[in-house]
């Protein structure tokens, strides 16, 4: 007869719970166990699920130093004109969010900030188009212009080609990005393991992923996974095997490491098993 077993294991990224060779951005850790994991030689359908997973929804989609600095030619507020260049702090950004840190940074370089009748008016701004999904830049002023020709501009998730735009002689100005806004770099999380060889069938690929975590909450908060029906990915490979060192991984759904901002991310883990068992029937003699 067959017996069913089970083996699980609660891992996280957190170092001070035992996590190992976590690297710089928080998407990769490895555990060290002293009592190795072991699934008995004879063991047959050998699976691996994630009953559970917390990942925090805080990975930045402005990044210091990849993409957080613009760079604004405009009047200052005392006279005179001037190149801004307004560095955004790394974080999980919607456009109202972005918008309102690039007016404070141009106010705090001294960018104008009131018209000629001194009513409120920034240099830029940004203002969303819903019905395209889009960003419109608009000038205030002019002889203004925004340059987003260096690396390190937000212009790929505002929607913006890669382009000087402005000076414009006249003023006010609307400039509708020629791209749709990509604010979402990350549709939902994938978790990776060497645990084992294959995991769950990526399309036509397979890269050890043994679950998918859905994005369900608000930026800020906590994403709690517990599948209904958790995917089992063949471990068959374990059955004989003594593991003590286990490698995982968090990624985005193109399979790129993500930054957790500092974050941990845990799972849940379950190794399940048939376990062939004889059974003898004794005879008793007269």
């Amino acid at each position: 007869m067959m017996v069913p077993e089970e083996i699980s294991l609660l891992v996280s990224s957190d170092p001070t719970q035992g996590a190992t060779n976590v690297n710089k951005d928080g998407n990769a850790f490895e555990i060290q166990l002293d009592q190795a994991i072991e699934v008995p030689k004879e063991a047959l359908n050998v699976n691996v699920s994630v009953e559970e997973a917390t990942v925090w929804w805080v990975v930045p989609n402005v990044i210091t130093g990849e993409n957080d600095t613009f760079y604004i030619f405009g009047d200052l507020q005392a006279g005179g004109t001037q190149l801004f260049i307004v560095q955004i702090e790394q974080g999980l950004y919607d456009l109202t969010g972005l918008n309102n840190s690039l007016q404070s940074g141009l106010e705090a370089l001294g960018a104008r900030t009131t018209d000629a009748n001194n009513n409120p008016l920034p240099l830029v701004s940004l203002s969303p188009d819903d019905a395209t999904q889009k960003v419109l830049l608009r000038f205030n002023y002019p002889n203004v212009y925004v340059d987003f020709q260096p690396n390190n501009t937000p212009a790929e998730i505002l929607g913006f080609d890669q382009l000087q735009y402005g000076p414009y002689p006249t003023a006010p100005l609307n400039i509708l990005a020629p791209n749709t806004a990509a604010f979402n770099q990350v549709n939902y999380f994938l978790i990776g393991s060497d645990l084992v060889q294959k995991g769950i069938r990526f399309n036509n690929r397979y890269n050890q992923v043994i679950t998918q975590v859905l994005i369900n909450v608000v930026p800020g908060s906590q994403i709690i996974s517990t599948p209904f029906n958790p995917a089992k990915s063949n471990a068959q490979e374990l059955a004989g095997a003594k593991r003590t060192n286990i490698r995982f991984r968090l990624t985005d759904d193109k399979l790129r490491p993500v930054n957790t901002n500092g974050e941990y991310w845990t799972a849940r883990v379950v190794i399940r098993y048939f376990r062939p068992v004889v059974i003898t029937k004794s005879s008793n003699s007269f």
